[in-house]
C-alpha cells in the first residue's frame, strides 16, 4: 500500500474509466475494519490505520503488524487519497457521501490523533513521529530518519485539506467540527520539508538529514508534484525551480519508478518523451507487460546484479498505469484549471478524445504545426470550466456550462 495497489488506478481517472477505480474502493471498504481495530488495539488511538499489505479475503489479523514498513504513515493518507480524486474527476456527491467520506474521515482521525501525541510535538509544531520512509532505511539508530518523511508530510497535508473541503459537502457527525479545528491547527504549525544543499542550490529530501545523493527505489524525494499535487505547473517560480532541481538531481536505481518518476516529470512539463519510449522498450517483456529494469547500482543493487533481475517474477501490475503518464503529457487539470498539452511539442501532431478533467468535464483536443486546433469541452453535471488558453499567453478563460453542454474554442484567427 505504498504504491504497488494505488498506482494501477493512477489511469482511471484521466482516462474516463472511473467505474474501475471501484475495485480500488471495494477494498478500503475491506479492509477499513481491520484498520480501525490496528488503530485501536496497536495505538490506542481514534480512527484508522491502514495496513502495508492487503489480501483479497478476509483478513482477521493486520497481515504486516510490525516495524519496519508496518510503521509507514504515509500509507493511511495515500490508501484513501484516490477516493477523493474520485470525487474531484466526477463532482459525484453520493460517493463522496456514501464511500469516500468515511474512509477519509477515519485517516484524518488517526492523523490527527497521532501527530497530537505529546512525544511527537515539539519546538511548537507538530511532527510524524515515528515513521518510516518507503523503501529506504527501515528503523534506523536514535530513530534520526525515522521522522518527517517527505511523503508522509505531503500526503498528510492532501488528505487533511480533503477533509476541510469535503465537511460543508457531506452530512456531518459528532465531532467533525472538532475534528477540522484539529485540523487547521495541526496546519498551522506543520513541519518543514526536509531538504538539503548541493552544489546547484536547495533540493528536497526523503527524511531530515539525508544525504542528497541517496540513491532511490521509489521516487520519494519529489512526491511533493506528485502524489502529492503541490508543486507543478501551477507554482510560482520559485517553489517550480526547487521542485525542477529535485527532480533532476534524484537518482533512482530502477525498481519502482518506470510509472511514478516520469509522471512526476510530466507534471514538471518536462518529460523527454523518446527518452521515456527508450525506457518503455528496456522494459518490454515478451508477453507486451512492463517489468522494472536495473538503472543504476549504489543504492541496494549491487554492480554484479543482472539488469533484468525482476523480470522472471511476472507481471509486474503497478505498470499497467503507464498510459496516465501520457495522459498527464496532453491534459492536466489537477489543479482544478485545465492545461492543453503541457509536456508536448505542438510540431508534433496530437489528437485525444473525452480525457477526463477534474469538474467532472470531458476535453478533446488536437495540435498541429505548433498551434493547438481546437478544444472542445463537455460537462457532465455543469459548472465552470477555467482553462489557461493555448493561444494567448497568461489568459484564462472561463465558461459556465450547463450539464450536458459543450463548448467549443477554436484559434483567435480561424
Amino acid at each position: 500500500m505504498n504504491y504497488n495497489t494505488q498506482q494501477p488506478f493512477w489511469l482511471c481517472f484521466s482516462s474516463n474509466h472511473v467505474d474501475k477505480h471501484l475495485a480500488y474502493v471495494n477494498m478500503v471498504d475491506q479492509i477499513l475494519p481491520i484498520s480501525r481495530r490496528w488503530a485501536q488495539e496497536y495505538y490506542q488511538l481514534p480512527g484508522a490505520y491502514y495496513p502495508h499489505s492487503a489480501y483479497p479475503t478476509t483478513m482477521n489479523v493486520m497481515p504486516y503488524p510490525v516495524p519496519t514498513w508496518g510503521w509507514e504513515i504515509c500509507e493511511t493518507p495515500w490508501t484513501v487519497q484516490s477516493l477523493w480524486w474520485h470525487y474531484r474527476y466526477t463532482q459525484d456527491l453520493e460517493f463522496l457521501q456514501d464511500r469516500a467520506i468515511t474512509p477519509i474521515r477515519a485517516a484524518v482521525q488517526f492523523l490527527v490523533a497521532y501527530m497530537q501525541r505529546p512525544e511527537a510535538y515539539w519546538d511548537g509544531t507538530y511532527h510524524i513521529y515515528p515513521t518510516v520512509s518507503p523503501e529506504l532505511y527501515g528503523l534506523t539508530p536514535g530513530l534520526t530518519k525515522n521522522h518527517d518523511c517527505l511523503v508522509d508530510l505531503t500526503l498528510t497535508k492532501f488528505i487533511f485539506l480533503a477533509f476541510q473541503e469535503a465537511l460543508p459537502l457531506v452530512k456531518n457527525i459528532a465531532g467533525d467540527r472538532e475534528l477540522a479545528t484539529a485540523v487547521q491547527q495541526i496546519l498551522a504549525a506543520y513541519p518543514t520539508y526536509p531538504m538539503a544543499h548541493t552544489p546547484f542550490g536547495p533540493v528536497f529530501v526523503s527524511v531530515p538529514t539525508e544525504d542528497p545523493n541517496v540513491v532511490y527505489n521509489v521516487p520519494s524525494s519529489t512526491t511533493t508534484i506528485f502524489p502529492g499535487e503541490e508543486h507543478g505547473l501551477h507554482s510560482p517560480p520559485d517553489e517550480y525551480a526547487l521542485a525542477l532541481r529535485t527532480l533532476q538531481q534524484q537518482r533512482n536505481e530502477g525498481g519502482n519508478e518506470l510509472v511514478f518518476l516520469n509522471m512526476q516529470a510530466a507534471r514538471l512539463g518536462v518529460l523527454d518523451i523518446a527518452k521515456f519510449t527508450r525506457q518503455i522498450n528496456y522494459c518490454l517483456l515478451p508477453n507486451g507487460t512492463c517489468t522494472d529494469m536495473v538503472l543504476q547500482t549504489h543504492g541496494r543493487y549491487r554492480d554484479g546484479m543482472p539488469f533484468d533481475f525482476m523480470a522472471p517474477m511476472g507481471i509486474w501490475f503497478e505498470n499497467f498505469a503507464l498510459p496516465a503518464v501520457i495522459n498527464e503529457c496532453l491534459l492536466q487539470s489537477y489543479t482544478g484549471t485545465i492545461r492543453l498539452f503541457p509536456n508536448w511539442n505542438l510540431e508534433t501532431p496530437a489528437h485525444f478524445e473525452t480525457l477526463r478533467a477534474v469538474g467532472g468535464f470531458l476535453v478533446s483536443a488536437a495540435c498541429h504545426n505548433g498551434l493547438v486546433q481546437w478544444v472542445r469541452v463537455m460537462s457532465e453535471l455543469g459548472g465552470t470550466c477555467t482553462l489557461i488558453s493555448p493561444w494567448q499567453a497568461g489568459v484564462t478563460l472561463s465558461h459556465v456550462l450547463t450539464a450536458g453542454a459543450t463548448w467549443e474554442l477554436t484559434p483567435p484567427s480561424a
